[in-house]
């Protein structure tokens, strides 16, 4: 309880002095630019304004010394990216400090509420592949990963439909190889990177673009070994001298 008690006591103070809120705030400032720009972001934190309050934050990066400084810094900026909404930025940024820290629960739990908005709005606005890597993120940090599969698959089904190019064959290569690394056996991404290859393999051909094509022949074969078409695609390379 005297602990509660004292913390509540003490918190006004230090959010205080690390909004500027404090007689000597402007000659900190003057003197040191950095600590001024400091409070300045907590301060815009303080009345809503996150957009701002992150731009003032990003401001200092590379000004960190200490690894832990540069981790309470990325972790801020990484909270304040989310509060002004910038989801996949948040993602990004946490993703990385988990990478680094996969035992610090704090990050765990902010990646975890961050890669679920950004799943949710990604989708929301028909992003199928933003949000098939936001439900990877979240699969990686929650104990509840069959919502993350199951919505994952159901976004990458839609990444596949408007896949009539090239580029939109990649799109889809990469949302089924994010279903395949939750769920290795299954039998629909497997399937989905089967059609990919297939289909960017005669597209590299019909451009000429032999490297391409052996590449994805070759990844085809150690999706399905023996796949005829892949065998036949790599001899027709083989006999045009390529």
């Amino acid at each position: 309880m005297m602990r509660e008690q004292l913390i509540r006591l003490v918190r006004p103070s230090v959010r205080a002095v690390r909004s500027g809120r404090f007689p000597f705030a402007p000659v900190v400032a003057r003197l040191s630019p950095r600590a001024g720009t400091v409070m300045s972001s907590y301060r815009l934190e303080e009345e809503g304004k996150f957009d701002e309050a992150l731009e003032a934050w990003s401001s200092l990066n590379g000004t960190s010394q200490s690894r832990g400084s540069a981790f309470r810094y990325k972790l801020r900026g990484a909270r304040l990216a989310l509060k002004a909404g910038q989801l996949a930025t948040a993602v990004k940024e946490l993703s990385v400090l988990h990478a680094l820290n996969p035992n610090d629960a704090r990050v765990a739990k902010d990646l975890e509420m961050a890669a679920l908005r950004a799943a949710r709005k990604a989708q929301n606005e028909a992003k199928w592949l933003e949000a098939c890597r936001m439900w990877s993120a979240h699969a990686h940090v929650t104990a509840k990963t069959d919502k993350s599969v199951r919505n994952l698959g159901l976004c990458a089904r839609y990444v596949a439909q408007s896949a009539d190019n090239v580029e939109k064959m990649t799109d889809s290569l990469e949302a089924w190889g994010l279903l395949k690394a939750l769920e290795p056996d299954s039998r629909q991404a497997r399937q989905g990177q089967e059609w990919c290859r297939l289909s960017l393999a005669r597209a590299a051909e019909r451009a000429g673009d032999v490297e391409t094509a052996r590449k994805h022949w070759n990844a085809l074969l150690e999706l399905s070994p023996a796949d005829q078409r892949a065998l036949d695609g790599l001899k027709r390379l083989s006999a045009a001298g390529a």
